[in-house]
């Protein structure tokens, strides 16, 4: 039976924290987005569909007018591999040490 204590939610929290720091500041390019890109020949702005990092995402990565955003499912994936993994396996972790 699922009861989350007060270990396990710490435990998950942490392991979500941790993963969240850990992806936002490096290079971790799962996360499905559109990317801006301004080609310096022509001058025109480029937009396509492509994989990024949340470091690409966010800050001054690209000087405007280039970008890269999220898309919905670029959300889903940053929801299920930077949340609900190590929530899980924060829970798994904490119901071994609560087993006696």
């Amino acid at each position: 039976m699922f009861r989350p204590t007060p270990l396990k939610l710490i435990l998950g929290l942490v392991l979500v924290a941790g993963a969240w720091f850990v992806a936002s500041n490096s290079h971790f390019d799962i996360f499905p987005c559109t990317k801006t890109t301004e080609d310096n020949r022509t001058g025109r702005l480029d937009t396509s569909s492509s994989t990024c990092s949340l470091l690409q995402t966010q800050g001054d990565y690209y000087q405007p007018p280039e970008s890269a955003k999220l898309t919905e499912a670029g959300w889903a994936t940053v929801a299920v591999v930077l949340g609900l993994v190590p929530l899980m396996l924060g829970f798994a972790i904490g119901s071994r040490f609560s087993k006696k």
